[in-house]
């Protein structure tokens, strides 16, 4: 085991009990004054105690059991992905941590990572409120521990996207060895109790102006409204627009569509579809005589709004900025919803720099179990360190994204 595994001191776990169904996995006890960890193969198999725990825990919106639930039968099931969920209880047998964990295969080595690593835009357990957060490294590291003996074929872990701290808490999982991912996620703390207020505090006197003279141009060229769809076929249509615009934006720049598959795109519409993961989607769009320029798909838990998908017109309407007046009806929405938090999520984009007073620090856990799995991560480590140090120069950014239009622009039919 290399220096960066797990833990190079932690023992053995004791083996399953028995008695378990064949398509789940208890592991005894870690310790037991401490932990147990129970791992799952199935979301619908731990979905009472999931659902009933998350309402309390702390987490994002992406890792609410529905919207996995929904990925896990879209892309997932697309994909081959196996889930891994773990369970952890402490020794009063109280549900203190959950894990949401799959297998990916790399060049054919086995990896836990995160159920919907690519789609999720922050990963990270969920977490009981009462977590100890001086629990010691290697106490995590026994919980990870028993997880891999769960599933011994695994060599590493390869979490991407790790929130450091989730809604105030740190992560326990940042006492494992991890690095810092090459984009942030942003939001804006809504203070006050008016949009208006809130805007003026923002802008300028004469960026107002200058959103005001937008405003009328756009009016001009036709009626505008900010709708929000009520009925599911009027979703489902909305949502088909704003991904529409969002690959023609994309295919313009030179880059690759993450919304494009068709698994990516019917995991969206599922979410429409299911009672549960639609009480938190809001779907909304700017329009112009009924024709969407402007439009996001977000998500609502408790007081914060994660703005996910977001999509802009290149057609004649773009001259007016149609992007920010949205974003000013969408800021105006949270308001009158009582939302304290606006996550603009992961990437660095100039825009929020304007808006955004809350930077979230994420970071990559990739921790070998064996030293095939020490090598088989060191593509990722190797790719991860360029990233950052690409970002971290805004000359090698621009030159980079240049290329990346120039190689996409070549290879386009």
């Amino acid at each position: 085991m290399s220096q960066n595994a797990v833990s190079p001191t932690m023992d053995s776990p004791a083996p399953n009990r028995g008695g378990a169904p064949a398509h789940l996995s208890v592991v005894s006890s870690v310790d037991e004054t401490q932990f147990r960890v129970s791992v799952y193969q199935s979301l619908d198999d731990c979905a009472v105690a999931w659902r009933l725990f998350e309402s309390e825990a702390r987490a994002t919106v992406f890792q609410r059991h529905a919207w996995l639930n929904a990925w896990m039968h879209t892309v997932g099931c697309a994909r081959g992905i196996e889930p891994r969920i773990a369970l952890v209880r402490n020794a009063a047998g109280d549900l203190v941590m959950i894990l949401p964990l799959a297998i990916e295969r790399t060049l054919g080595v086995a990896h836990f990572i995160w159920l919907a690593q690519d789609e999720a835009d922050y990963h990270g357990p969920l977490i009981h409120p009462d977590w100890n957060t001086h629990t010691p490294r290697e106490e995590i590291g026994r919980i990870l521990t028993a997880i891999v003996a769960s599933t011994p074929e695994v060599k590493a872990f390869s979490l991407t996207k790790t929130l450091a701290t989730i809604e105030g808490m740190a992560n326990p999982l940042q006492a494992i060895k991890h690095a810092a991912h090459p984009s942030s996620g942003h939001a804006i703390t809504l203070t006050g109790d008016c949009f208006d207020t809130f805007y003026a505090e923002m802008r300028s006197k004469s960026t107002r102006k200058r959103d005001r003279q937008r405003r009328r141009r756009l009016e001009e060229s036709g009626e505008v409204e900010f709708r929000i769809p009520e009925t599911q076929s009027d979703q489902h249509a909305m949502l088909d627009a704003i991904l529409a615009q969002k690959a023609l934006w994309l295919k313009q720049r030179g880059i690759v569509d993450p919304f494009g598959s068709a698994e990516v795109k019917s995991f969206f519409h599922h979410l429409i579809d299911d009672q549960s993961a639609r009480s938190t989607l809001h779907i909304s769009a700017l329009t112009v005589d009924g024709d969407v320029v402007a439009g996001n798909v977000g998500f609502v838990r408790n007081d914060r709004f994660y703005a996910t998908i977001g999509c802009v017109t290149d057609g004649e309407a773009s001259r007016h900025s149609p992007g920010t007046i949205h974003l000013h009806e969408l800021l105006r929405w949270c308001y009158a919803n009582n939302i304290k938090a606006f996550d603009l999520t992961v990437g660095d984009e100039g825009y929020k720099k304007d808006w955004c007073d809350a930077h979230l620090e994420l970071v990559d856990i990739r921790v070998p179990v064996t030293f095939t799995g020490y090598l088989s991560l060191l593509p990722s480590r190797i790719k991860d360190r360029i990233k950052r140090h690409i970002k971290a120069s805004p000359y090698l950014l621009d030159k980079a994204l240049s290329a990346r239009r120039t190689l996409r622009t070549l290879l386009t039919p």
